[in-house]
């Protein structure tokens, strides 16, 4: 129906912003998980940090070949596996018993991560005209950050009631529905 021909483009840009919302809480959640996970690791704040870097190495070295991998190959199928990677080293941190799955765990989240952005901004250049192009790269930020402001903030309350390992769980479905629904509604 013609009444929702407006709505479908904000809705496959806000699937790709929402998993740039959705990483960011998985990407600062350590921040606030130190006590339990220096316990639960036994590690001290160097190691913490080592894990906690684990998710920037590949997001960082992925920048410049996301740009290129999702100008040749479209955001649909790439936002789909590494939303759903994401999703799932979020799970494997969420079940780590050792350093060495808990380090895996943040460096598939990394790596998925790394698309979030880029493909959504691609997506806003699909489906929205160029003058649009500043307004939705301001509000994707903008959700990105929002992420970062509740994964260090409200999360503690999560983590509180729930425990952390299931806060990551937590987060890890959601990026699993994520993916989900970007590969079944994104074209």
């Amino acid at each position: 129906p013609k009444a929702h021909h407006w709505f479908y483009p904000w809705l496959i840009w806000g699937l790709g912003a929402g998993f740039f919302f959705s990483e960011y809480l998985g990407r600062v959640a350590p921040g606030v998980l130190v006590p339990e996970l220096s316990q639960e690791f036994h590690v001290n704040a160097l190691m913490l940090g080592a894990l906690s870097s684990m998710f920037m190495w590949p997001y960082i070295i992925m920048q410049m070949p996301v740009g290129m991998l999702v100008d040749r190959y479209g955001p649909h199928k790439l936002l789909t596996v590494t939303a759903a990677m994401c999703g799932l080293g979020c799970m494997a941190f969420a079940v780590a018993h050792g350093l060495f799955i808990a380090q895996l765990g943040r460096f598939l989240m990394g790596f998925g991560a790394s698309f979030a952005f880029v493909g959504a901004l691609k997506l806003a250049t699909m489906w929205f005209c160029p003058t649009r192009f500043g307004l939705l790269a301001g509000l994707t930020q903008a959700l990105g950050m929002l992420g970062a402001a509740l994964g260090a903030g409200p999360l503690s309350a999560l983590v509180e009631g729930l425990g952390w390992r299931k806060t990551m769980w937590l987060i890890g479905i959601i990026l699993v529905v994520i993916a989900i629904l970007i590969g079944l509604v994104v074209r």
